[in-house]
């Protein structure tokens, strides 16, 4: 026994040192918080993950309040071709007492999805062919799990999963921000653009 719970240890702990958390802070008070994976090994990768995930020290200063940033990120899907990753949270705005101030706290959702071939990130239009965003903003109601209605117009946050592409509306009103809807692959391949990531079949699993 004593034998297996030293192996169990041993397997855990490279899983375990691969998370990494980036901090900041100031003397006014705030102070970020990112824990993450592990910064991607690719350089031109690695330097968008990090604009993207690790806020400025601007994006944490408020003339009025301090500031604390807590987010996590999670990698959606991984293949030799293409890396995509969300990552979620809150900011506090706390007064110069330490009160935190305000009826709830801001949401934070960022995501990135990058072709590590062209080395460089898939938009929408790239992913799914424009004329078909309205059938597109269908299946994303169809699939969220509160019913939404989304905006067949909105500009559409997405991440990769195993199971399917992750929507949301960034711009979608307080109470409904970060709303995620999986479509499953089969049903947004007749909505590809062409020469999209979804035509890939170590992309989508098929």
């Amino acid at each position: 026994m004593k034998l297996l719970l030293g192996l169990l240890v041993l397997l855990w702990l490279p899983v375990a040192a691969l998370a990494e958390t980036y901090k900041w802070s100031d003397r006014q008070g705030n102070k970020a918080s990112v824990t993450h994976p592990g910064v991607p090994k690719d350089p031109s990768l690695a330097k968008a993950f990090k604009a993207r995930f690790f806020p400025q020290p601007e994006r944490l200063r408020d003339p009025d309040f301090m500031v604390e940033w807590e987010t996590a990120v999670e990698v959606g899907r991984s293949t030799p071709n293409v890396y995509s990753a969300v990552t979620r949270g809150l900011t506090l705005y706390k007064d110069s007492k330490g009160q935190v101030v305000g009826a709830h706290p801001g949401k934070i959702m960022e995501t990135l999805t990058w072709d590590l071939r062209k080395k460089q990130e898939v938009t929408l239009e790239q992913l799914i062919d424009r004329a078909q965003f309205s059938k597109l903003a269908r299946l994303i109601g169809d699939h969220a799990a509160t019913r939404e209605a989304f905006d067949a117009q909105a500009h559409y946050g997405f991440y990769l999963r195993k199971d399917g592409v992750a929507f949301y509306d960034p711009d979608a009103p307080h109470v409904s921000f970060g709303i995620e809807s999986v479509v499953p692959y089969a049903e947004l391949l007749p909505l590809a653009a062409p020469h999209s990531l979804l035509l890939e079949g170590g992309v989508t699993g098929h």
